[in-house]
C-alpha cells in the first residue's frame, strides 16, 4: 500500500493517473476474483475435509466392527479347538478301554481254547478208561439160582442200584440185558404158577 501512495505523489500527470487508476481497478478485479476462488477453494477444501471425516469415522466404524467380529470368531475357533481337544482325549481313553478289553478277551480266549483243549485230553482220555470191552451177552447170569418170583423182585432192585447210569458203576448196556433177563425170568415164573 506504501509503494502506491509513494506512486501516487510521484505521478504528475493525469493520464498517469487515470492508467494508474486503472492499474489498481484491475488489480482490485483480480483480488476479489482470487478473493472469490480462495473462497471457494476453501469451501471446497472444507467439505472434503467433512467427507474424509465422514470416511474415516465410517472406516473407523468398520474397523471396530471388523475387530468385533474377528474377535468373536476368534473365540468360537478358541471353543471349537477346546472341544476338539476335549473329543480327542475322550476318544483315546475309549480307544485305550477298548485296547484293554480286547486284550482282556484275548486272554480269556486263549485261556478258554486252553481249557477246552485240556477238558477234551480229559474227556478222551476218560473214554479210553471207559472203554471196556464189551462182554458178551449170556443169558441167566444175573439171576442165576433163582426161582420164585419174591426173591427175583428183591435181586432186581439191588442189580438196578448198582449198574444205574446215574451211578459211578451205572452201565446202560449192563442193565437193560438185567432188565431183559428179568422179565424174561419174570415172565415164565408168572406162567409156571
Amino acid at each position: 500500500m506504501d509503494n502506491f501512495i509513494s506512486i501516487l505523489r510521484d505521478s504528475n500527470s493525469l493520464p498517469e493517473l487515470e492508467e494508474l487508476k486503472v492499474q489498481l481497478y484491475r488489480e482490485n478485479v483480480r483480488i476479489k476474483t482470487d478473493k472469490a476462488d480462495l473462497e471457494e477453494l476453501r469451501e471446497s477444501v472444507f467439505k472434503e475435509k467433512e467427507e474424509l471425516e465422514k470416511s474415516m469415522a465410517r472406516l473407523e466404524e468398520g474397523r471396530r466392527q471388523f475387530e468385533k467380529e474377528a474377535d468373536e470368531i476368534n473365540a468360537r475357533i478358541e471353543t471349537s479347538r477346546k472341544n476338539l481337544e476335549e473329543d480327542i482325549n475322550d476318544y483315546n481313553i475309549r480307544k485305550g478301554l477298548l485296547e484293554d478289553e480286547i486284550r482282556k478277551l484275548d486272554e480269556d480266549r486263549l485261556k478258554l481254547n486252553r481249557e477246552k483243549a485240556e477238558f477234551q485230553n480229559l474227556k478222551n482220555r476218560s473214554n479210553s478208561l471207559r472203554k471196556v470191552p464189551q462182554l458178551e451177552y449170556r443169558q441167566g447170569i444175573f439171576f442165576k439160582g433163582i426161582t420164585d418170583e419174591k426173591a427175583l423182585k428183591k435181586r432186581y432192585k439191588d442189580l438196578v442200584k448198582v449198574f444205574h447210569p446215574d451211578t459211578d458203576s451205572g452201565d446202560t448196556y449192563t442193565l437193560q440185558n438185567i432188565t431183559r433177563e428179568y422179565e424174561t425170568l419174570l415172565h415164565d415164573i408168572q406162567m409156571k404158577a
